[in-house]
């Protein structure tokens, strides 16, 4: 998952779903991110990080070889009174093609809506120019607008490479309800161009979507820049969200191979 932390949304996995809501009360932060917290720790201390991009991370390694991955976005609106938007963790290992395990949190700015997730997947197709990697993931929401809704949710990545300076990558994930209290939904995470500007930038522009039950699709353009070095990678994207609003994102990404 866009690793789907998330953006730092991602395998990156981000989501801009909502459960249905009740009266918003205010919940203490989960434990879940002191947890997240101390893998970072644990995993910054022990593993010697790889400054490359993580486009086609989820490649096979070489069979003695693990390769995390950490993601970590914030979002937040311009506007004069800016809010954040969401706030996304996730944290994944690769062995070989499989992606086992990966794990990951999300908020989208409130304190009565949440989700958590697990799973793990499997590169279907790696070749030069084209990877396919598909999971599945065990979703839960929680807080006093999630009325314990629960999800399956199979997702996909496809990553692209035109030439050698140009590519990009495609996620798309729906939540199937495994509740009365879930709401189908359909995701369009990113759909993204990019091009190498040298050894250390990137720039494209994508396309983010969703779909909430039977309404109408929403559809969110942005620009992309990353900034790559030897500390990871940093992305920002200049976005638009439906009612003429702007987005800001930033999204991180690290891997570390051993």
């Amino acid at each position: 998952m866009e690793l789907r932390i998330l953006a730092l949304c991602p395998r990156s996995r981000g989501r801009y779903t909502k459960g249905t809501k009740r009266s918003r009360e205010r919940h203490k932060k989960l434990p879940f991110v002191c947890f997240f917290v101390f893998l970072v720790v644990l995993f910054v201390v022990r593993s010697p990080f790889v400054g490359q991009s993580p486009v086609f991370a989820q490649n096979a390694p070489p069979p003695s070889e693990t390769t995390t991955i950490f993601l970590a976005r914030h979002a937040q609106t311009l506007q004069r009174q800016s809010t954040a938007t969401m706030h996304y963790l996730e944290l994944f290992q690769v062995r070989r093609r499989w992606v086992l395990p990966d794990i990951g949190y999300i908020d989208f700015g409130h304190n009565d809506y949440r989700e958590m997730f697990i799973g793990g997947g499997y590169t279907l197709y790696e070749g030069k120019q084209l990877n396919f990697i598909e999971e599945l993931f065990f979703e839960k929401a929680f807080g006093s607008g999630a009325n314990d809704a629960k999800y399956l949710v199979p997702w996909t990545m496809v990553q692209y490479r035109l030439t050698d300076n140009l590519g990009g990558e495609a996620v798309y994930f729906p939540y199937v309800p495994l509740n009365k209290s879930g709401r189908a939904q359909h995701v369009l995470e990113r759909m993204k161009l990019e091009r190498n500007i040298g050894k250390h930038w990137k720039a494209g522009a994508g396309l983010g979507g969703y779909k909430y039950a039977g309404n109408a699709w929403s559809h969110k353009p942005f620009l992309t820049t990353t900034l790559i070095t030897r500390w990871g990678d940093w992305e920002f994207w200049l976005q638009r969200l439906p009612g003429n609003k702007a987005q800001f994102q930033i999204r991180y990404a690290i891997v570390a191979r051993r």
